[in-house]
């Protein structure tokens, strides 16, 4: 996209400071540097900003968002796949089909077998992912069986089955969590970093790239587009929001992750419309970090309630928990380079979920996973 004029903007404000930009492009170059104060940032601005409205639903005219979500539909039935290893017998063969949508393997939305689009294309680390596809599956011989230190099998509380692994670790959930991370995440981190860089002159089929690419990183979130942060979604309804989109209110309420992250996307999405560049990297960088910080309260809560006196020596509940944790905290890979979170406490977060569960939750004081709790806790500012 051309680079016509700029102008300078201050963080603290929303509006172009038109009086600082006079000034200072009578000068030189050094002088349009000495003018701008400490809080002002340069912001590209090709083309003047036109009037626009930010609408309460994602119905922009031409949104087409379709080959995400549909991987986000995807993703749920895999992940329902795998789920069924508590009480039957899977393949590592009919998983991968999910995952390469070969066989026509989807059942609860059939158009998905001839949609043309993958998990698989998306998806990055698939070793990681195919391998746990094995592990399940053998896993599953051994659904009768309780589990033991060492040895796959049952974990069970009341009536709750979970099938787990030699160490704890619920493959399905590693799979399911590890993917929100490696596909949705990645994905819509990826693309809102690179929308500065889109077009958005040429119009192509009523869109410019800017706005397609927007489209294709609000899919990923997984909600409709009328989504409604206050209410309740039913498991009947075929509309509710799925994987991420379940996450805004399963562990983001207390941070208001529903209505910040929806509300960015529809403003986001208006301002590019208006050449607003401004406000659209305003609500990437709000985005980017309050969907980061989902993630954080995710595996906080998942580190935290295997600690919970109430919950002590339930292994079946414990071990459930660490298997979500494991899988969010894999996410944290994939976080953008606005993230808060240092290599070195990411490092230390993977290190303490990839331990043993067994250990973990014999451990006296759970030191470990009290680390992990401090760690997320004084980076995304969670309680």
């Amino acid at each position: 996209m051309p680079r016509d004029f700029k102008y300078i903007v201050n963080k603290h404000m929303k509006k172009p400071l038109t009086k600082t930009l006079l000034f200072c492009l009578s000068g030189a170059l050094l002088a349009l540097a000495s003018c701008s104060k400490d809080n002002d940032v340069v912001v590209d601005q090709p083309d003047p900003i036109l009037p626009y409205t930010v609408p309460t639903t994602y119905n922009f005219t031409g949104a087409d968002f379709l080959k995400s979500y549909q991987r986000v539909k995807m993703g749920a039935e895999l992940n329902s796949y795998l789920g069924t290893a508590n009480n039957a017998t899977i393949t590592a063969t009919k998983a991968n089909d999910y995952f390469n949508n070969t066989n026509a393997p989807f059942t609860t939305d059939a158009t998905l077998n001839t949609s043309g689009v993958t998990l698989a294309e998306k998806t990055t680390d698939m070793d990681f992912f195919k391998g746990h596809f094995t592990t399940q599956a053998t896993n599953s011989l051994s659904n009768t069986t309780p589990a033991t230190n060492g040895t796959a099998g049952i974990v069970t509380s009341g009536t709750t089955k979970r099938l787990i692994g030699a160490t704890g670790l619920e493959s399905n959930q590693a799979v399911a969590k590890g993917m929100m991370g490696a596909l949705y995440f990645k994905e819509a981190m990826t693309i809102l970093t690179n929308i500065p860089n889109e077009d958005n002159k040429t119009v192509t089929n009523g869109l410019t790239a800017m706005q397609r690419k927007w489209d294709e990183a609000f899919g990923n979130l997984g909600v409709p587009v009328d989504y409604d942060p206050t209410k309740t979604y039913p498991n009947t309804d075929p509309a509710r929001p799925l994987l991420w989109g379940g996450y805004l209110a399963e562990r983001g309420t207390a941070i208001e992750a529903g209505k910040i992250i929806f509300n960015a996307f529809l403003k986001g999405r208006a301002a590019i419309a208006g050449n607003d560049y401004v406000v659209v990297k305003e609500q990437i960088a709000i985005i980017q970090d309050k969907w980061e910080q989902l993630d954080a309260a995710a595996a906080l809560e998942y580190s935290t309630i295997p600690t919970r006196s109430v919950n002590v020596g339930n292994a079946a509940t414990q071990f459930h928990a660490l298997s979500e944790g494991y899988g969010f905290v894999y996410s944290l890979r994939y976080r953008s380079n606005r993230s808060k979170l240092s290599a070195a406490d990411y490092e230390t977060l993977k290190s303490i979920f990839a331990t043993n569960f067994y250990t973990l939750v014999g451990e006296a004081g759970f030191t470990k996973l009290t680390q992990a709790q401090t760690i997320l806790k004084t980076t995304y500012g969670l309680q």
